[in-house]
């Protein structure tokens, strides 16, 4: 007998029960599909990191979308196990610059009108909020330079080929990022008390903690819609860094908003991270921290479902246009 034809191989692939033939992700399908990424690859020496398997869960629900940023946080946190020098450098490298501004506020001149929220001295305004500010970098900056690197190592065609919802997808590569900065905002109060002086013997530890958590929520709809952009167009990552500076400077970073033109006044009335901000001042002062928090959740309950249907739609259409990886 000869070798069979193409109609004939056709004809005993249809044969197959449901199921039980090579689906998209099997070595043995006839297309060649994305190459799968050692993160998503069983770790021999890390206990059990999360597997592709994991997303392979009934598609739709609540369920399903759960599992699957369960399994990417897990996913993150084992590729990261072993990078402690990198965290170590890098709070070192945030200590230096929170040096930097003591020794700066030692020597300026500061108007006798300042309203500095609070906080008795131009340090402890700032170095609050520089901590603030590194909690808005990784919810944007961070989160899209995490899909980036999913695009360029082809894992992000890999994960929207399952069937899981895109906000699952979405949640799921922020919960890293997420949690890393609230760890990180928190060992940078702790090295300000500690060793640089800054005042928080009245601080409502309770409410920094809320208002810290409510201002990551709030900051994560920015990136969120920012993975989008870089999904489909690839140029998220210069976006969101002009989106850090302009956020500096309306949620009052540096110097109080009160210093900014009259006409961004009714801006940074209204900007959440502005409110935030202002809340954790007061929540470390032992000030009213407690008003700015139902504007904070009802914020965040709007704009993080937004966005992830944002990215949702996004994902979509760079399937379509076939840019869901780039070299």
């Amino acid at each position: 007998m000869g070798r069979p034809g193409p109609a004939a191989r056709t004809d005993l692939r249809a044969r197959l029960p449901p199921g039980r033939g090579p689906g998209p992700l099997s070595p043995h399908a006839d297309h060649a599909g994305p190459p799968v990424s050692s993160a998503l690859r069983a770790a021999p020496a890390a206990g059990r990191p999360p597997r592709v398997d994991a997303f392979r869960a009934a598609p739709g629900g609540g369920r399903a979308g759960g599992r699957a940023v369960g399994a990417l946080l897990r996913r993150d946190l084992a590729e990261r196990r072993g990078l402690r020098l990198s965290f170590l450098l890098d709070l070192l490298f945030g200590f230096l610059n929170l040096l930097v501004f003591l020794f700066v506020s030692r020597v300026l001149m500061l108007a006798p009108t300042a309203d500095f929220a609070g906080a008795g001295r131009y340090f402890d305004f700032v170095a609050v909020g520089i901590v603030f500010l590194l909690v808005i970098q990784a919810a944007t900056v961070q989160v899209v330079a995490r899909v980036a690197a999913e695009q360029r190592d082809g894992t992000l065609e890999l994960l929207a080929a399952q069937p899981v919802p895109g906000w699952a997808l979405a949640f799921g590569l922020v919960g890293y990022p997420f949690a890393f900065a609230l760890l990180r905002a928190g060992i940078y109060l702790g090295l300000l008390a500690g060793f640089l002086g800054l005042h928080v013997d009245n601080a409502d530890w309770p409410g920094v903690v809320v208002t810290l958590v409510l201002a990551a929520l709030c900051a994560l709809p920015f990136g969120v819609v920012l993975m989008g952009l870089a999904v489909v167009v690839g140029h998220g990552d210069p976006v969101a860094r002009l989106l850090v500076v302009a956020l500096s400077f309306l949620s009052g970073t540096y110097f109080p908003t009160a210093a900014l033109p009259d006409v961004l006044h009714p801006l940074c009335a209204v900007l959440p991270t502005r409110v935030a901000l202002d809340g954790l001042r007061h929540a470390l002062t032992g000030g009213g921290w407690v008003g700015a928090t139902p504007a904070l959740a009802g914020t965040a309950a709007v704009l993080l479902p937004l966005s992830a249907w944002t990215f949702d739609r996004a994902l979509g259409l760079a399937r379509r246009r076939g840019v869901l990886t780039r070299g």
